[in-house]
């Protein structure tokens, strides 16, 4: 960035002209000078850097007293509201003890980082992912950070390539909206090492679109997509030490020996076979303390158990492997109870997404009808160079997939505090469903939050429109 990005309208280009600066005032911005620099920097690959290990063992046997008194590892130390995906963001807390803890548990491992790196800057400090993971670490390691417009998905691919960045973590909306914006260059990406996002389950089939187009642009590595709850430390699952060819999913390992994580049923007992679908728990000593002012929250997202180990409940559903790896499938509350009594999981359904077909994105929603049951529904974005909404197209997809109607969108929107997809909005979305309804009709569906539904039977020849998404109070 330059310091225009920095300058109101009427300021921006004050410093172009340096002639009248202080002559040692010219030279912080003589371009020439600074460009020299960075070229220099190559030169001190061959210095030994101080280690983080040895700053810790120096701060602990020094006897200097500390201008501000003794540290408190009980303080409060940080304020972060979580993401909002669910509607009702909330405050969490950190206690001192939980950052250190957070620095130690990556002190010891081989995350793959060396000095100098350039880490993209995407996602503001003020979230628990951003001041930890793309933060905090990344200069523990002796990284540096470019900051860059946080939140930008349409210019996150060109400004990835023009900053020459070596590591980045992003939503996994960006990624995607990438992949639909096409190559830049086959050299654009030959700089990154380790693209990464987490936060969001992304189907199988919307990785390989992902792991193509970075190695369409130059980028050697695949992508690699963590997983876990941020309450718990940042990263409750990560993929450093999984096969490559295991990084499909929100998949990875405990950080041993600091984070551990069972699966439990939702009577709370421990299940032991692997590739069973249960509810992750968490513990870690980076763990939050609480959630700000919301006793009650801070019950249902944290017990002990009968040993006194403090446990996260994260909300996630989640399988082991006989690896010993885990791959979060979704939310539990992902999810609706049929007619049978049965939970049936909705992100089952997106995972099974042929690649093969037509889509780029997609969501699955569960929508009360007017017969006490569930419709369930596809929320589609459309590979525009492969596909146009037709009838045929509605009937293809409800056959294929056992979806009972589907819409069409040009985009989805996402939400303004964190870029994720607005999986609020989605659920909430009502109007302008097509289904199939016989050789020569569809049928137009409008749902309703109460389970009225609104059915208007149409020619099959009518044509489809791509709706736009709106909010609930436009709806």
């Amino acid at each position: 960035m330059n310091l225009d990005d920095f300058l109101p309208e009427d300021k921006k280009g004050m410093f172009l002209d340096t002639s009248e600066m202080p002559e040692q005032m010219q030279e912080v911005f003589d371009i020439g000078q600074i460009v020299e620099c960075l070229n220099d920097l190559d030169k001190i690959k061959g210095v030994e850097f101080i280690k983080l290990e040895e700053l810790r063992k120096a701060g602990e046997e020094s006897d200097i007293p500390l201008d501000l008194g003794p540290t408190d590892l009980d303080r409060d130390i940080s304020y972060f509201y979580t993401s909002g995906t669910t509607g009702r963001p909330k405050c969490v807390v950190y206690k001192e003890y939980s950052l250190n803890a957070y620095v130690e548990m990556h002190a010891g491992l081989d995350t793959q980082n060396y000095v100098g790196e350039r880490n993209f800057q995407c996602i503001p400090l003020t979230h628990m992912t951003g001041e930890r993971v793309c933060g905090i670490m990344p200069l523990a390691r002796g990284g540096t950070l470019v900051p860059r417009p946080i939140y930008n998905k349409y210019t996150f691919a060109r400004d990835l390539s023009e900053t020459g960045c070596n590591c980045v973590v992003a939503t996994a909306s960006f990624y995607l909206m990438s992949v639909r914006q096409g190559v830049l260059s086959p050299t654009a990406l030959e700089c990154l090492k380790r693209p990464a996002s987490g936060g969001e389950a992304v189907n199988i089939s919307a990785v390989r679109k992902i792991d193509k187009w970075l190695s369409d642009n130059g980028c050697n590595v695949r992508y690699s997509l963590g997983g876990g709850a941020s309450e718990e430390g940042g990263v409750t699952l990560v993929t450093y030490f999984m096969d490559e060819q295991t990084k499909t999913n929100e998949t990875g390992k405990p950080l041993e020996p600091h984070v551990h994580v069972k699966l439990v049923d939702d009577n709370g007992d421990l299940v032991e076979e692997n590739e069973v679908l249960a509810n992750l728990h968490a513990t870690s000593p980076a763990s939050a303390d609480r959630y700000l002012g919301d006793p009650e929250a801070t019950a249902a997202r944290w017990y002990y158990d009968e040993d006194g180990t403090k446990w996260g409940v994260t909300g996630d559903i989640a399988v082991r492997h006989a690896d010993g790896s885990y791959t979060i499938m979704g939310r539990g509350s992902d999810s609706y109870v049929n007619e049978n009594g049965e939970r049936v999981y909705l992100f089952m359904k997106e995972s099974s997404l042929d690649e093969n077909d037509p889509i780029s994105e997609w969501e699955i929603s569960a929508f009360k009808n007017d017969k006490g049951s569930y419709d369930v529904v596809g929320q589609i974005i459309l590979d525009p160079d492969r596909a146009e909404p037709t009838p045929e197209l509605v009937e293809y997809l409800c056959n294929k997939y056992g979806l009972d109607a589907v819409k069409f969108y040009n985009e989805f929107e996402i939400g303004e505090i964190t870029a994720k997809r607005d999986y609020i909005l989605l659920t909430h979305d009502y109007d302008g469903y097509y289904a199939p309804c016989s050789k020569n009709h569809l049928m137009l569906i409008n749902y309703s939050e109460n389970g009225d539904t609104v059915k208007i039977r149409i020619r099959k020849d009518h044509k489809i429109e791509i709706n736009e998404k709106k909010s609930k109070e436009d709806n």
